[in-house]
């Protein structure tokens, strides 16, 4: 009876499906060797470097700078709009300010940094290869479509989102530093929190499903470039807009913002995975 016991032990245990990987070996190859390809270019390197340090670095300690040494114009009063949008009426001209920019403007320029690496990184990915030419011949490899879409997708994305969060975190050390020496409130509320782990990871894999949508228009890294300007601007109006006092983002609408944009890079990559071969490729060019 033990030893019948065993054997069907055993059986069972050999039986047993293995859990489905997230990623096949070859499409982890595939993912490390456009991460080395994208930091490996000096111009894109340059840009996912410098970038975020001056929008969450040096723009901040120039602005924090400015409010700390210059002082307040006589008579001076905040504006009431302002106020209210912040919800506070009982603070210093520095700290009222400080406030407002961490606040209300500080988290487009954060957000700016996922769309800039997504799309530069992006960019090299898809245009790259197929400006240089490598994207034929991966085509022409043994590797599926597919994967190599999926990886490709997979790494412009992983990459945006740390540089993103290595630039926050940053952000977050020199922003504590100001908010101590001036004694403001601290920066990071429930809006930071969700623009940082919901809405940033949805914008950087927008931005890159985008890229790879218009990849068969687009025949330079230059030209795609060019895209950030369409998705910065919407972002750049919405937080802008908060300046008039008759709008606030709140953490609903961001979370709704964030739903959305995962939504759109599902679609959009469904719709840019099946355009994702030699052929579809080859008849636009030849259309062109």
């Amino acid at each position: 009876m033990r030893q019948g016991s065993g054997r069907n032990t055993r059986q069972t245990t050999g039986t047993s499906k293995k859990p489905r990987k997230l990623f096949s070996s070859a499409e982890s190859v595939l993912v490390g060797k456009d991460l080395s390809a994208i930091w490996g270019r000096k111009g894109i390197r340059a840009l996912l470097m410098i970038m975020p340090v001056v929008l969450l670095l040096v723009v901040p300690v120039v602005y924090f700078v400015a409010i700390s040494l210059l002082p307040a114009p006589l008579g001076s009063q905040l504006p009431a709009s302002l106020q209210a949008v912040l919800g506070k009426t009982e603070e210093g001209y520095s700290q009222f300010w400080a406030d407002a920019f961490t606040t209300l403007l500080c988290p487009v320029l954060f957000l700016m940094v996922p769309i800039i690496c997504s799309v530069a990184s992006a960019s090299c990915a898809f245009v790259g290869e197929k400006e240089s030419g490598t994207l034929e011949t991966l085509f022409l490899s043994s590797v599926n479509p597919k994967s190599l879409f999926s990886a490709k997708i997979t790494a412009c994305s992983l990459i945006s989102v740390i540089i993103s969060l290595i630039a926050f975190v940053i952000f977050s050390i020199t922003t504590s530093i100001v908010d101590l020496l001036l004694s403001a409130p601290y920066f990071l509320n429930l809006e930071w929190l969700i623009t940082v782990f919901l809405l940033m990871p949805a914008l950087s894999l927008f931005s890159v499903t985008f890229v790879s949508l218009v990849l068969a228009r687009v025949y330079s890294v230059g030209e795609s470039l060019q895209t950030m300007g369409y998705l910065i601007l919407p972002f750049l109006i919405l937080y802008l807009i908060q300046f008039t006092g008759v709008f606030r983002v709140t953490p609903l609408l961001l979370i709704a913002l964030a739903v959305v944009l995962a939504t759109l890079s599902i679609i959009l990559y469904n719709i840019s995975s099946r355009k994702f071969n030699a052929e579809y490729l080859m008849e636009h060019r030849a259309e062109e």
